[in-house]
């Protein structure tokens, strides 16, 4: 009879999370199901499911197979240590004070403004929601002056920030390109910030006005079950997201905007599980209602309770 190698310990000291619970399989071949408690030294302490006894088990005594996917998940425990210390020792710890700082396009592709108050390095292993959010095609340049940013960032800064507290992100569109062009630089900056801050994956928000709105939907497109939530002034959605996109959807048109397709999308979207608001701002245009929709509170109370869901 094959026998699982084991040092039983009741008394172990506790060194990091507990993990998943999962089938380990012994080298000679004998397997049990499992919960990982934690690491010390070179073994693996074990509480089975059957009859909750705790074990200790060395790692050369696990299959190639569970002690590559230990490694895999150890890591994975690293890299998330880095990222709750990022608000304090990371790349962008220095830039956490409460004021707009911009980074140059040579950083990650495209200049862009971030933002985050002192608060998000207060809270002891605690993640903070990132948004982002996209100017209109009338914003384009090469350059922007510092705090320069559109009247969703301002208002989230100046307004809902306290009850809010996250990471904010603007990024600056070159001239005389779309930011359904820029999808795979916009990723690159989203992607670095997620690395290297404690960010809430989560509760990742998008945000755009017009054009930047478009670059809300290639956002989505690209990549269907990443985003919690977004807004969009004057910008509209793709016809294959029901059944695929699980981000929660809110929409604003002006006077100066087809919505006639809308009502249809949203209802084909619900049905799909998917959860989406839209109103029509008749007395609204186009240049307007950024400023309009920026300016409404119940806005970010909305957004701010979104979560990514799951399947």
């Amino acid at each position: 009879m094959k026998v699982f190698p084991i040092l039983l310990c009741l008394l172990f000291p506790i060194l990091a999370q507990a993990g998943p619970t999962r089938t380990w399989t012994s080298s000679s071949g004998s397997s049990l199901e499992a919960e990982l408690i934690d690491k010390r030294d070179n073994s693996l302490r074990l509480k089975r499911t059957d009859n909750g006894q705790t074990l200790v088990v060395p790692l050369p005594s696990l299959s190639k197979e569970d002690q590559d996917w230990f490694a895999t998940y150890e890591a994975s425990l690293q890299k998330d240590a880095a990222r709750m210390a990022g608000a304090k020792e990371g790349p962008y710890a220095d830039s956490i004070q409460g004021e707009w700082v911009k980074f140059p396009k040579e950083k990650l592709g495209l200049v862009f403004q971030f933002y985050a108050d002192r608060a998000v390095t207060r809270g002891k292993d605690q993640l903070y929601p990132l948004f982002l959010h996209m100017h209109g095609a009338g914003a384009r340049a090469d350059d922007v002056e510092v705090g320069k940013v559109e009247i969703a960032a301002q208002e989230l800064v100046k307004t809902h920030y306290d009850d809010n507290p996250c990471f904010i992100c603007v990024p600056l569109c070159p001239p005389d390109v779309f930011w359904g062009q820029q999808t795979d630089k916009l990723e690159a900056i989203i992607d670095d910030l997620v690395a290297n801050l404690p960010i809430d994956r989560d509760r990742i928000y998008l945000s755009g006005y017009s054009m930047g709105a478009g670059g809300v939907t290639s956002l989505i497109s690209s990549r269907p079950d990443q985003y919690a939530a977004a807004f969009f002034a004057d910008g509209n959605p793709k016809p294959d997201w029901p059944g695929t996109v699980k981000t929660s959807l809110l929409f604003y048109y002006s006077n100066e905007r087809d919505s006639s397709k809308i009502a249809g999308f949203a209802e084909q979207f619900k049905a799909e599980g998917g959860e989406i608001q839209f109103t029509i701002l008749d007395d609204t245009d186009h240049n307007g209602i950024h400023w309009k929709v920026a300016k409404e509170p119940k806005n970010y109370e909305w957004l701010f309770s979104q979560s990514r869901k799951s399947e």
